[in-house]
């Protein structure tokens, strides 16, 4: 019978010590920015089921649980300007909360685990998740979709420069 081949990766010897991997090159700071995107989407995505329960549960007491959207939408024809306004600010609250918390926790990671990374990497994070997501709702110019836009990358940047602000103090001391 032949000599057993085997795969070099699995022939490899182990590391000695854990400290090794300390001799690997560290990422760049856009590594982690990219990181910090995937993270505060992946938590958003999670968040924002949350809020959709929240924001349906707003609709159901303010209209029945057996409304249907026509007649939803013949009530809020019948609202004043304001009243309407502070129903769709109400709705919007859990959305802009789920969002502020995603950055939050996806700057701390930029921040907390990326070497050389701080608020400015984690605030591109978070921009780059704002145009994502405007990107992905485009419907076109309105003011509307240019309030949304100025409110998303100014939560989604603010909470994840904050994020990796508070994720580079709680950084360990090299």
């Amino acid at each position: 019978m032949a000599e057993r081949r085997r795969l070099p990766v699995i022939q490899n010897e182990p590391k000695e010590s854990p400290g090794e991997e300390e001799n690997e090159e560290p990422r760049p700071p856009w590594h982690w920015v990219g990181f910090g995107t995937v993270a505060i989407l992946a938590v958003w995505l999670a968040l924002a089921y949350v809020a959709g329960a929240v924001a349906r549960s707003i609709m159901q007491s303010r209209f029945g649980k057996d409304a249907s959207e026509e007649q939803i939408q013949i009530a809020m024809a019948a609202m004043d300007a304001n009243e309407r306004a502070r129903l769709m600010a109400t709705i919007a609250i859990p959305n802009v909360l789920a969002l502020a918390l995603a950055a939050f926790a996806g700057g701390f990671i930029v921040g907390r685990f990326g070497t050389g990374t701080g608020p400015r990497e984690a605030a591109r994070a978070g921009a780059v998740v704002a145009c994502i997501v405007s990107i992905v709702a485009w419907r076109g110019v309105t003011a509307a979709s240019i309030i949304a836009l100025v409110v998303i990358l100014a939560v989604a940047m603010g909470f994840a420069a904050w994020g990796g602000k508070f994720g580079a103090s709680k950084r360990p001391a090299a």
